[in-house]
C-alpha cells in the first residue's frame, strides 16, 4: 500500500460503560475524539465522518457505528481508520486480527492506532497481535470477575436483572430490592384471577386485547419513560409467561441463563435445578397457593398424546408398587383401561399388571371427590379433627399445649445460663472448689444442651402443626366447592389431585377388589 498525500479518515471511537454527563457521552469519548481530531488536522487530512460506539463491549464487532463505518468503506467513501489504540477497535483478537491484516488492506484502507504506534501502511507491525492478544486477555479477565461479582448477588437474594416484571419497579434507594408498581401489579392481579376462573392464555388474551390493556413492553415504556405506547397485542405466550413466573409469589428466581462468558454467544439455559431461588424477597403479587394451582392448570393443558388427545388421569396416575406410570389402552375400541407401564415394557419380572378399568377407576374417583366435598361443606369440623388425627396430632389445641411448653423451657433455659455465671464467680472468688465447681458445671451444661435441643424440638413441632393446620383449611376450602361435581375433567383434577396410586387387584369374598388411594393437595390421602 502506498501513502497518499490526503485520506478521507474515519475516526472511530468506543467506550463500553457510560460516564454520566450532561453531553450524553462520555468523557473518555471526548477525550478519544480530540486527540484523532487534531492528528487528522496536523497530518492535513479531511475526516469523513466520526464513528461513536459509547456503552459497547469490544469482545464483539455488532455495533452499530462500526457497523455503518463498514458500509462507507464498502461504498468507498472512507480510505482510512484511525483510533486512539487497539483496543478500541475491538478486544476479539482474532477478529481484531481479521479486520488489521486481511479487511482493511483488501479495501486498501490505512489503519492506525495512535498510541499503539500500529499503521499498516508500515511492514513493522509485528507488536500488533500480541496487543491484540493482551486486549483480549484483559477483557477475559474482566469478564470472569464480573460473573462472580453478579453470582455472588444472586446468590444472596438481590434482584440483578436490567428490566423488572411488569407489576414491579425498583427500590430508589436500593435497585437490587423489588417493590410493586400498582398499575402494573392490577393487570397481574387481574391475569391471574382469570387463570384460576379457568379461563385459558387465548381467552385471557382475547380480554386483554379487547379491553385495550397495554402490553407489558408499553407498560415499560409508558410508566418508567413516559413514552406513548406503540401498537401492540397481547400473545398467547406473553400471559402464559406472565402465569409462569414464579416472582409473583414474592421469591426471587435467578440463574437461569449461565452469565455469559467472554464470547459466549448465545447464552446456555441451565437446568431448573439449578437455578438461584430465594425465598420472600418483596411483596407478592398473588398467593403462592394459587400460582402453583395455576402451574398444575398450564401443565395439564400440555401433555397431550401423538393424536393431540390429553388422557383424563395423565400425569396422575402411578402404580402403587413400583410407582411409574400407569399407562393407558384401548382394546379394539371396546372398552379402555389402565396397567403398570413398567410390567407393560419389562414383564412380570419387574412388577405385576395392576389393571383397572378405566371408567371403573374414574366413577372411583368422582365418587371419593363427593363424598369429601359433602363432609366439607356440612362438617368441616369434624373432617379437619379427623385429617388432624390421621397426621399425628391428638387435638387443635395441641399448638396451645406446645406454646407453654416452649415458654417453660425457654426460661429453663435462661434461668441455667444465670446459674453457671454464679458458678464462675464464685470459683474465681474462692467461694467455690475447682473440683466442685467442674462437678456443677458438667450437670447444667448437660441440662441446657437437653433443654436447647427440647426447645428446638418444640419449636418444629408448633411450626408443623401450623403448617398442617393451613393446609387443612385450604383443602377443606378448596373440596368444598364440589358438592354438585357431575363429571371430572383435568382442571377439576389439576386443583384437587397430587397423585392417584392403583394396588394390584385381590380376591375377596370371590370378588376381585383394586386399591385406589388419591392423595389430595395440601393433605394426602384422608381415610
Amino acid at each position: 500500500m502506498r501513502e497518499l498525500n490526503s485520506y478521507n479518515a474515519a475516526i472511530y471511537c468506543r467506550l463500553s460503560k457510560d460516564d454520566d454527563i450532561r453531553s450524553g457521552e462520555s468523557s473518555s469519548i471526548v477525550s478519544q475524539r480530540d486527540i484523532l481530531k487534531r492528528y487528522v488536522k496536523d497530518k492535513g487530512w479531511h475526516v469523513h465522518d466520526y464513528y461513536i460506539d459509547d456503552g459497547f463491549t469490544g469482545t464483539n464487532f455488532n455495533r452499530p457505528d462500526f457497523r455503518r463505518m463498514i458500509e462507507d468503506i464498502e461504498d468507498g467513501k472512507v480510505n482510512c481508520v484511525i483510533t486512539k489504540d487497539l483496543s478500541r477497535l475491538g478486544r476479539n483478537y482474532i477478529l481484531t486480527g481479521q479486520y488489521t491484516e486481511i479487511y482493511f488492506p483488501s479495501k486498501s484502507v490505512r489503519y492506525i492506532a495512535l498510541n499503539d504506534g500500529v499503521d499498516t501502511l508500515n511492514q513493522d507491525n509485528d507488536i500488533a497481535p500480541f496487543k491484540n492478544i493482551l486486549n483480549e486477555f484483559y477483557a477475559r479477565d474482566i469478564s470472569n470477575k464480573v460473573r462472580s461479582a453478579v453470582r455472588a448477588r444472586k446468590l444472596k437474594g438481590e434482584y440483578v436483572n436490567g428490566l423488572v416484571p411488569i407489576g414491579y419497579r425498583k427500590d430508589p434507594h436500593n435497585k437490587h430490592r423489588l417493590l410493586v408498581e400498582e398499575t402494573g401489579a392490577a393487570v397481574v392481579r387481574r391475569i391471574f384471577e382469570m387463570a384460576s376462573a379457568d379461563m385459558g392464555s387465548k381467552k385471557i388474551r382475547e380480554v386483554l386485547n379487547a379491553e385495550g390493556v397495554i402490553t407489558p413492553f408499553n407498560h415499560y415504556r409508558k410508566v418508567f419513560h413516559g413514552r406513548e405506547p406503540r401498537p401492540a397485542k397481547w400473545a398467547d405466550t406473553t400471559i402464559i409467561a406472565v402465569l409462569r413466573n414464579r416472582v409473583y409469589t414474592g421469591d426471587t428466581v435467578q440463574g437461569i441463563y449461565e452469565c455469559a462468558r467472554f464470547g459466549q454467544v448465545p447464552r446456555k439455559r441451565r437446568p431448573k435445578d439449578e437455578w438461584i431461588v430465594t425465598p420472600n424477597t418483596h411483596e407478592p403479587l398473588v398467593e403462592r397457593e394459587t400460582w402453583e394451582l395455576i402451574q398444575k392448570k398450564i401443565d395439564a393443558r400440555n401433555r397431550p398424546t401423538r393424536s393431540g388427545i390429553v388422557r383424563l388421569f395423565s400425569g396422575l396416575l402411578k402404580c402403587e408398587d413400583c410407582g411409574y406410570a400407569m399407562g393407558y389402552s384401548d382394546s379394539q375400541g371396546k372398552y379402555a383401561y389402565y396397567s403398570c407401564n413398567e410390567y407393560r415394557r419389562h414383564g412380570s419380572g419387574f412388577c405385576t399388571c395392576h389393571y383397572i378399568n378405566a371408567a371403573v377407576l374414574e366413577q372411583t374417583v368422582l365418587d371419593d371427590i363427593r363424598k369429601y366435598a359433602k363432609l366439607a361443606k356440612n362438617k368441616a369440623e369434624e373432617l379437619a379433627r379427623r385429617i388432624h388425627e390421621q397426621n399425628g396430632d391428638e387435638n387443635v389445641n395441641k399448638v396451645k399445649t406446645l406454646g407453654a411448653e416452649l415458654d417453660r423451657l425457654k426460661a429453663r433455659n435462661a434461668e441455667l445460663d444465670g446459674i453457671m455465671k454464679r458458678l464462675y464467680e464464685d470459683n474465681v472468688s474462692g467461694k467455690l472448689s475447682d473440683e466442685r465447681f467442674s462437678k456443677f458445671l458438667t450437670g447444667y451444661e448437660k441440662e441446657q444442651s437437653d433443654v436447647q435441643l427440647r426447645i428446638e424440638n418444640t419449636e418444629r413441632g408448633i411450626k408443623e402443626f401450623k403448617a398442617n393446620q393451613k393446609d387443612t383449611d385450604s383443602w377443606i376450602k378448596l373440596i368444598r366447592n364440589y358438592t354438585k361435581i357431575e363429571e371430572l375433567d383435568r382442571t377439576v383434577l389439576c386443583e384437587l389431585v397430587d397423585k392417584i396410586t392403583v394396588g394390584e387387584a385381590k380376591e375377596i369374598d370371590g370378588e376381585k377388589v383394586t386399591d385406589v388411594t388419591i392423595y389430595y393437595r395440601f393433605v394426602g390421602a384422608v381415610d
